[in-house]
């Protein structure tokens, strides 16, 4: 196997999640992500995101699920 090296390829634009409201919120709100329900790599840095923010805040509890086609993120505590 050969490995080649290619000249001129372009670097991907990363998709970045926008601030979330999470220190906004109160148990029983929620927020519809901007995620579509179908792009697993986007759910799983949703997902990434809320729990680093339960670590930092472990009072604070959160729900991710789908919502029709994006995802909706509730506070359950």
């Amino acid at each position: 196997m050969s490995i080649h090296i290619e000249k001129n390829i372009p670097i991907p634009q990363r998709s970045r999640l926008p601030d979330l409201p999470f220190r906004d919120m109160q148990v029983g709100d929620s927020f519809l992500a901007p995620v579509p329900a179908g792009d697993h790599r986007l759910i799983g840095a949703l997902r990434q995101r809320v729990s680093r923010y339960q670590k930092a805040n472990p009072d604070q509890k959160f729900s991710v699920v789908r919502d029709g086609e994006q995802m909706r993120v509730f506070r359950i505590a």
